[in-house]
C-alpha cells in the first residue's frame, strides 16, 4: 500500500463522519466500475438506502472503515457485520478506481480479519460475484475458501460465490 494511506474506524453517529462517509457511499458504490460488483440488482444506491444503512449499523453490529490518502480524501470503504449466530462478515468493500492495485483491498480485508480475530471469531464469511475478478483471485491469495455458489443471483445471471477464512 502506498506511503500515506490510513485504514481508520469510521463512527457513523459523529455528524461530520457520518456526512462524509454517507458521501463516499454513495461516489464509491455508485460508481459505473464498482455498480455491478455490489448490487444484484444494478439499481443505483440512493440516498435514503445509505442513510438507512449507516444509521442502523449500531443495532446490526456492522463497523465501518475507511481508507484515507495522504489528501485526506475517503479511497476506500468496508465494513464488517459481527453477530454471534451469522457470525463474523465482511460485508461491503470497495476502493476507489483510481486507486486500484495499490493494495488498498488487501489492506481493508485484513482490517477485517484483524477485527474478527479481536472479537474471537474462528472465521469471516464474504460474498462476490464471480465477474469480480480482481476481488476473488485476491480473497483466494489471501486463503479464503469456496464454501457455496448462488446460481444466476444477479440481475443478469452472475453468479454470486462464497467464500470463509478459517482463523
Amino acid at each position: 500500500m502506498k506511503k500515506g494511506i490510513k485504514i481508520v474506524k469510521c463512527n457513523p453517529y459523529d455528524r461530520t463522519q457520518f456526512s462524509e462517509l454517507e458521501d463516499a457511499y454513495s461516489k464509491l458504490f455508485n460508481d459505473n466500475d464498482n455498480l455491478s460488483f455490489l448490487s444484484l440488482s444494478n439499481l443505483p444506491f440512493d440516498s435514503n438506502t445509505i442513510t438507512s444503512f449507516l444509521k442502523n449499523s449500531y443495532a446490526e453490529e456492522v463497523e465501518y472503515y475507511k481508507a484515507i490518502s495522504s489528501d485526506n480524501k475517503i479511497i476506500g470503504i468496508s465494513s464488517f457485520e459481527s453477530d454471534l449466530v451469522k457470525g463474523f462478515q465482511l460485508i461491503g468493500i470497495v476502493v476507489d478506481t483510481d486507486y486500484r492495485h495499490e493494495g488498498i483491498g488487501r489492506a481493508l480485508i485484513n482490517k477485517g480479519i484483524e477485527v474478527a480475530l479481536e472479537k474471537g471469531f474462528k472465521a469471516i464469511d464474504i460474498s462476490v460475484f464471480a465477474d469480480n475478478k480482481p476481488m476473488l483471485i485476491l480473497l483466494l491469495k489471501l486463503d479464503f475458501k469456496i464454501v457455496k455458489i448462488d446460481y444466476h443471483a444477479r440481475f443478469d445471471g452472475e453468479d454470486l460465490i462464497y467464500l470463509k477464512k478459517y482463523l
